[in-house]
C-alpha cells in the first residue's frame, strides 16, 4: 500500500489486490460482528421504503434490556456508558445502540463499495473526501478489533507484540495492526 494522497480533490492510493482482500475480508469481519450476523437488519432502507415501518419492527425487536456482548471486540466498540449504573447503562444501551451498528453498518458498506471499484486491485482506490470520515471510522473499529484480539491495551504491549519472532502466529496480524495505522494516519494527512 502507498500512503493516501489528494489529488484533484480525491483521495487516492493503490492496493495490490491482495491488500484488497485483506481489507475486504476485515471489512466484511466487522460487519459481520456487529450486524450478530444479519447486516440486512442494520442496512438502510431501501428507497421509498415506509419508516414507519421500520420504527415498528424496531420496537418489537428491541428488548427493554439489551444483552451486554461477550464478545471483547464488542464489548469495546460499543462500551458501557454508564458502567457504575446498571440501569442508566441498559437505557442508553437500549437507546443508542441499533443505532450506532447501523451506522457502523453503512460506514463499512462505504469501504467495501470502494474496494469494489478497484477491480481487485488493478485500479487506485478513490476515496471522495466526503467519504473520508466513513472511511476513518471503519478503520478505527477494524484496528481496534485486530488490537482486541492481540491484547493490546497500551503503547507497551504493542511494542512487546513488535518483538515477536515471524513463527509466532500473531506477528502476521501485528502487521495488519501496523498497516491500519499507516492506513489512518497517511488517510488524516491527505485531508
Amino acid at each position: 500500500m502507498k500512503k493516501f494522497t489528494r489529488r484533484r480533490g480525491v483521495i487516492t492510493t493503490s492496493l495490490s489486490g491482495y491488500e484488497v482482500e485483506l481489507l475486504t475480508s476485515l471489512v466484511n469481519q466487522l460487519v459481520e460482528l456487529v450486524s450478530d450476523g444479519d447486516p440486512e437488519q442494520y442496512a438502510p432502507p431501501a428507497e421509498g421504503a415506509d419508516p414507519f415501518e421500520r420504527l415498528v419492527r424496531d420496537l418489537q425487536a428491541d428488548p427493554d434490556e439489551p444483552e451486554v456482548s461477550e464478545d471483547p471486540v464488542v464489548r469495546r466498540l460499543f462500551p458501557n456508558a454508564y458502567p457504575h449504573d446498571a440501569a442508566a447503562s441498559s437505557d442508553f444501551r437500549r437507546f443508542t445502540e441499533r443505532d450506532l451498528r447501523a451506522k457502523k453498518v453503512e460506514d463499512a458498506l462505504v469501504v467495501l463499495h470502494a474496494l469494489g471499484e478497484t477491480g481487485d486491485g488493478t485500479a487506485d482506490l478513490r476515496i471522495d473526501p466526503a467519504e473520508a470520515d466513513a472511511w476513518l471510522r471503519t478503520l478505527t473499529s477494524v484496528r481496534l478489533a485486530v488490537a482486541i484480539r492481540l491484547g493490546i491495551t497500551d503503547a507497551d504491549s504493542a511494542d512487546e507484540l513488535n518483538e515477536l519472532p515471524d513463527e509466532d502466529p500473531r506477528s502476521f496480524l501485528v502487521s495488519v495492526y501496523d498497516w491500519l495505522g499507516f492506513a489512518q494516519e497517511t488517510l488524516i494527512s491527505s485531508l
